[in-house]
């Protein structure tokens, strides 16, 4: 059989279309607060971890590593945009090592600092000093769509 005619079946096959609700998905991107994304692109975002990877002090390897590891992730530079339920990773200053990461709870206040109250994969809670280390949050799908829709604009 041929290739061409396969593909000619396939395009014309309606059953194998995504299914997705364009409505329904732009709902939901709009009722998450994504003002930290504006005009970024997915390049941006990798250019704000490298940036923030190497202001440890880390060099060649080993921040190239880190930023591999950290694919899907954006840097936190700013306390508000820490979203609840998303998971995150973060570099400590003191010992430059990136964790594997846990779920935020919540966001506390406390007179030594703001805090992130986290779960982690053996459901252990714990807390992490903002102040004192590097958070990375891992993109969900609707913040994703809005850096390539902003990438595509701006080719245009």
């Amino acid at each position: 059989m041929d290739i061409n005619a396969i593909f000619e079946r396939v395009s014309k096959d309606t059953s194998l279309l995504a299914q997705i609700d364009i409505d329904e998905l732009l709902k939901n991107v709009n009722d998450e607060k994504t003002d930290y994304l504006d005009n970024k692109t997915l390049d941006d975002i990798l250019d704000e971890n490298i940036k923030a990877v190497k202001s440890l002090g880390l060099v060649g390897s080993k921040v190239a590593d880190i930023c591999n590891r950290l694919a899907g992730y954006r840097y936190v530079e700013n306390i508000y945009e820490i979203h609840k339920g998303k998971h995150i990773r973060w570099i400590r200053h003191d010992n430059k090592n990136l964790t594997n990461g846990a779920i935020v709870l919540d966001v506390k206040f406390l007179d030594n600092g703001c805090h992130v109250l986290c779960r982690n994969t053996q459901h252990r809670l714990f807390q992490i000093k903002f102040n004192e280390c590097f958070m990375f949050q891992k993109l969900s799908t609707g913040e994703q769509l809005i850096l390539m829709a902003y990438e595509h604009v701006r080719k245009m």
